[in-house]
């Protein structure tokens, strides 16, 4: 019984050997090169209202377009686009030390080549629409360069698009579609990561286009840093699977050659972002645990086998193709199926996260900002090449020689199985269109909601926050079908007291216990003006401007952007999380509403130097003048005893502060804001957001590099190969005299 077993799985092995090395004839060619056209018309078809529409987003985008306006002014403004102030987000945040920009960047360019004739909003949703249809190009081209059979690489490339999950951001488009998680930057690394890893793949394995590696990897970096630390995951397993003596050199050579340039090409994000920036950034407690731990390996397994993964909510088509890829992978040994399975493996170990590994997740790099459900997208990206591998199998055993009515009758049978992935998809994507022309109408034909925006949108900038309820109270009820009046705040660049979850604003957690019946409330966050429901009982300090027949537009009573306040305390936070808990606490006090803050010497074991409280003003003092930009904050303020001047944005490093022109040292009050010291009399206080010095000669260094890559191109692989040749020589000398024994050296002279 065991011989028969091991002759037929060497004849299985033989059978696939010699399948994948048989020649495609032309007949064959033009049939996959159809199944490669196919989703790609599917797509640019049923799509096409991703930029046809112009409806507001209703999620990420809604973010990504704020920062694409915001970026635009920056540079209109001869601000350093890659380090500037956003107020418009929580209570302020300088998204772009902390986040991927580069996708942005792309979309500013655009905007600039075409002289404004394509609108900002239009340049995002064109990008977004191209990389959406060209997927399973990026997919094909990166299985060739891995040299998968072309069969292989075109049924992957067929497949690469039509993934559908439990809601779990990977590579379905739900993870992108306005219907969706709206997650721009990660639509630039699905394509991007494909391309890495392949490129990574023919520098360790074949040693060719070693610059192509290191160029990609850098400008993953600026692109998406989770998925970079995920694609570096992969290149490392890549560089130790079959590594031996005879190539161990080569590969170290080329590894240290791609790090180091996609580590100079990043730079200028990462080293600001592991040095001084680094704990600004709120890992917020709000965020579901599942999100920083994820599910588990019976919850994974259990979606993996039941289609979840893959094929939710329809046939599990696409499962079925990942496991028989799998398996002819192990059957055939053919290299980068191989690799591909290995792959899925290590990212669904990392997918189980902490539920099944523990406290060993800690003794990962970067452990802390880990999202580890978010690895379901390494999953996915190695279990596309498996797919191609799983219908390449298919594929051989119905085209055989590849005849011409073979070839047909394979292009038949693999559309065919993949019918159910079409029809699912096309109701989804219907409805996607569905519900964007439904909202658009809504709010288009909204009169009222319509004389409210353009009311907000005409408001002075400074002359306070406008705040349109949290989805508990009455901003849920605000809605025009899918979209809410929260949508539009980012969408339309209002400064704006929204609901927290676009930014790391150490403040954004406690805007959730806003209060829109206490005065203090909108005092301590600037609310200037509220949007509420015109059946909505206000409060009686709130004055109405604009009442429609739906929505009426508040005057709230505010000091603007500063104030004068009094320190109650002074203490000394190591952590984040202590310093959340702290002031949380004040927040749902007494304190917040009474003018009294504490202050935090962030990030610090001990309190250092100076006063534990400082007095509030005495008769309140005054704020004759006080003006507003992004990133530029002045006033005039008045006091007749010493006390602390407080400027309601989110207090950071980079803020300088001066007064009467002299720098003085701020720092951080309850809940994360500015505090400065403030001397009786009258003095002139300007706020001003600094760039990280770091940024741009560090930005220069990866252009460099960049340009280096590009002018060695295929001498670098030369370069690298003479390397390891000069280093192995060396290592054989010094083996070699470590070897010799004192009779030797006695006998040779030496």
């Amino acid at each position: 019984m065991l011989t028969r077993t091991r002759r037929g799985w060497r004849r299985l092995h033989a059978w696939s050997r010699m399948v994948t090395a048989r020649p495609i004839t032309g007949w064959e060619k033009a049939g996959l090169a159809l199944l490669v056209l196919l989703p790609i018309v599917f797509n640019a078809i049923l799509l096409a209202s991703e930029v046809t529409i112009p409806v507001p987003s209703l999620n990420d985008d809604a973010y990504h377009y704020l920062f694409l306006q915001r970026a635009s002014e920056a540079l209109a403004n001869g601000e350093s686009v890659l380090d500037f102030w956003l107020p418009q987000l929580e209570t302020g945040f300088p998204q772009f030390v902390y986040y991927q920009h580069l996708p942005t960047l792309v979309a500013i360019g655009l905007d600039r080549v075409t002289l404004g004739e394509m609108d900002l909003l239009t340049s995002m949703n064109l990008i977004r629409y191209l990389l959406l249809v060209l997927l399973p190009l990026t997919v094909f081209v990166s299985m060739r360069w891995m040299r998968f059979p072309l069969p292989a690489a075109a049924i992957g490339a067929a497949v690469s698009s039509l993934l559908a999950t439990n809601t779990s951001y990977g590579f379905d488009y739900q993870s992108y579609l306005w219907r969706g998680f709206g997650m721009y930057t990660q639509l630039w690394a699905m394509h991007l990561g494909f391309l890495t890893v392949a490129a990574g793949y023919r520098a360790l394995r074949f040693g060719k286009g070693t610059w192509v590696a290191a160029l990609l990897l850098g400008l993953f970096a600026l692109t998406h840093l989770l998925y970079a630390y995920m694609v570096g995951i992969a290149l490392v397993v890549i560089f130790a699977w079959g590594i031996n003596r005879r190539n161990a050199l080569q590969r170290f050579v080329r590894m240290g050659i791609i790090g180091s340039f996609a580590l100079v090409i990043s730079a200028y994000m990462w080293v600001p972002l592991m040095t001084s920036a680094a704990g600004y950034l709120n890992f917020s407690p709000y965020l579901q645990p599942e999100k920083w731990d994820s599910y588990g390996a019976q919850t994974v397994l259990g979606w993996l086998v039941g289609g979840q993964v893959f094929d939710d909510l329809r046939l599990p088509v696409l499962t079925a193709l990942f496991f028989i890829g799998f398996v002819v992978a192990i059957i055939s040994r053919l290299k980068p199926a191989v690799m591909a399975g290995l792959l899925v493996v290590v990212f669904l170990l990392f997918y189980f996260g902490r539920p099944t590994f523990g406290s060993l997740v800690d003794l990962l790099p970067l452990h802390d900002g880990l999202l580890l459900h978010r690895f379901v997208g390494g999953v996915h990206l190695a279990a596309i090449l498996l797919m191609g591998v799983g219908g390449a199998a298919i594929w051989y055993l119905i085209v055989g020689t590849g005849r011409p009515v073979r070839v047909a009758a394979g292009v038949g049978v693999l559309v065919l199985l993949l019918l159910p992935v079409f029809n699912e998809r096309t109701t989804f994507y219907e409805q996607n269109t569905a519900w964007q022309q439904r909202s658009l109408r809504t709010l288009g034909g909204d009169a009222d909601a319509q004389a409210i925006l353009a009311a907000i949108r005409d408001l002075p900038r400074g002359s306070g926050r406008v705040y349109m309820g949290l989805p508990a109270t009455f901003g849920g009820d605000m809605r025009f079908e899918d979209l809410s009046f929260a949508n539009l705040l980012n969408f339309y660049a209002i400064e704006a007291l929204p609901p927290p979850g676009g930014a790391g604003s150490l403040s954004g957690d406690f805007i959730w216990d806003f209060n829109d019946q206490v005065a203090a409330d909108f005092d301590l966050w600037n609310v200037g003006w509220m949007v509420a429901p015109t059946s909505y009982a206000p409060a009686p300090f709130l004055t109405p401007v604009l009442e429609t027949a739906k929505y009426t537009l508040y005057r709230a009573p505010s000091s603007g952007y500063g104030m004068f306040g009094r320190q109650i305390a002074r203490d000394a936070h190591a952590t984040q999380r202590t310093l959340w808990d702290t002031n949380l606490a004040w927040e749902r006090g007494a304190s917040s509403e009474n003018g009294e803050f504490i202050r935090h010497d962030y990030p610090a074991k001990t309190i250092g130097e100076g006063s534990l409280s400082v007095p509030g003003c005495e008769g309140g003092g005054t704020i004759p003048f006080q003006s507003f930009q992004a990133g530029l904050l002045r006033f005039v303020a008045e006091c007749q005893n010493d006390t602390t001047f407080i400027i309601k944005t989110t207090w950071h490093p980079n803020w300088e502060v001066t007064v009467d022109g002299q720098v003085v040292q701020d720092f951080m009050v309850s809940p994360s804001y500015i505090g400065v010291p403030f001397p009786a009399g009258r003095h002139a206080i300007t706020a001003t957001y600094k760039p990280t010095p770091a940024k741009q000669p560090l930005a220069i260094l990866g252009l460099a590099a960049v340009a280096v890559l590009l002018v060695l191109r295929g001498r670098l692989d030369r370069w690298a190969d003479r390397l390891a040749a000069a280093l192995g020589r060396g290592l054989g000398r010094v083996w070699r005299r470590s070897r010799r024994t004192p009779k030797d050296v006695a006998t040779t002279g030496g």
